[in-house]
């Protein structure tokens, strides 16, 4: 089913995984991430939100270029494009998940990430304060030599906050806990990738 190009503001309710990125471009591997959260998390939507553009990847394509590699996926009835990043000029993830909880307050959102981002995510803007923003779901993703990303689980992040997280187990309960919470997903893992994608199209 094809997605919707706008979440809107009626649903209410609902529980949602937040899935942002550049998607430059999008492929079955995020989709792969998608589908595991919605079934992990036991998920009502996920939304998918294109970054209108990522401050550390200057050199993009347009966001409309890069939402369209996303509806070409093969996205299931509970999957819809959101334009709240672009509609609010939301540039930092911090930004997007304020705006999301002002403007859907009866929702329980849970953000999503891959494993490299939770790893890194120590750099990103204000990242305690997106810790205690909202229960974040990490899915497991593996290095280039198909290894799981073990660095995700060792890093300051999950040290820091490894009283919050919740057992890949009972990861069904995350939306309803109160941040900071976090879980850590091993799903079967997929190496697609972006930038493996664009290298093969040069």
């Amino acid at each position: 089913m094809t997605a919707s190009s706008t979440v809107k503001k009626r649903k209410s309710g609902l529980k949602v995984g937040l899935f942002g990125g550049s998607f430059n471009p999008a492929h079955m591997g995020h989709l792969h991430v998608a589908e595991t959260a919605l079934r992990a998390l036991n998920l009502d939507e996920i939304w998918w939100l294109v970054s209108p553009q990522n401050p550390l990847k200057p050199e993009q394509p347009s966001y409309d270029s890069r939402v369209a590699t996303v509806r070409k996926l093969p996205l299931s009835r509970h999957m819809k494009i959101s334009r709240l990043e672009v509609d609010h000029d939301a540039q930092y993830t911090i930004d997007t998940l304020r705006l999301a909880r002002r403007l859907y307050a009866q929702n329980r959102f849970v953000f999503l990430m891959g494993a490299d981002n939770f790893a890194q995510l120590p750099r990103w803007k204000n990242w305690q304060e997106i810790m205690h923003t909202m229960p974040i779901a990490i899915i497991a993703r593996p290095t280039n030599s198909g290894a799981p990303h073990f660095r995700a689980r060792l890093g300051q992040a999950a040290r820091q906050y490894r009283h919050a997280r919740v057992p890949e187990a009972q990861a069904h309960i995350l939306a309803g806990k109160h941040a900071p919470a976090w879980t850590y997903i091993t799903s079967p893992l997929s190496r697609l990738s972006s930038s493996a994608i664009r290298a093969s199209q040069r």
